[in-house]
């Protein structure tokens, strides 16, 4: 017969410990500075875009907004790896979304300003995309406002790179 002394020792020893190694048994809480840290790593100093682009047509103009959007993916991926700290999971997903919105939106008036300005073709026309084009640029406002305010809560930075400020704190 065997004993359980053996099952004791092997199994429940090392899980009392803290786990087998190699083994995760779940998505620890990291604790609030070292996510901060950790976040700062991957988003300080984000730019918009990371490669260079055509300017000046429209392929140029949709290829940087491709770009934005798979910069902050990358980035959001690899935040989205950290275990977000205890009690603050809600917030984390919510300031992950609103990136993801924010970089969505920066990449859609990218092209729509090239739109508006390639449009332009005399003066008059020129003069009327004026207020078009600070309500594009504009557009991203209220949303940057909110994930501000969630930076400041969780202590990161942004990672969208459309918006450069110092990690809170």
């Amino acid at each position: 017969m065997l004993s359980a002394r053996p099952f004791f020792t092997l199994l429940v020893l090392p899980l009392a410990a803290g786990g087998l190694p190699g083994v995760r048994l779940g998505p620890a809480a990291t604790p609030p500075a070292v996510y901060s840290r950790a976040v700062a790593h991957i988003c300080s100093g984000a730019l918009l875009f990371e490669s260079r682009h055509a300017v000046g047509t429209k392929a140029g103009a949709l290829a940087v907004a491709r770009d934005i959007r798979a910069s902050t993916r990358r980035r959001l991926a690899r935040v989205e790896a950290i275990s977000a700290p205890l009690g603050r999971e809600r917030l984390v997903r919510r300031w992950i979304a609103l990136e993801r919105r924010l970089a969505d939106m920066y990449a859609t008036s990218w092209v729509r300003i090239f739109e508006v300005v390639d449009a332009a073709d005399t003066p008059r026309e020129r003069t009327r995309e004026v207020p078009v084009l600070e309500r594009l640029v504009h557009a991203p406002d209220v949303l940057r406002a909110a994930a501000v305010r969630l930076e400041h809560t969780l202590q990161v930075p942004d990672c969208t790179g459309g918006e450069r400020q110092p990690v809170p704190g």
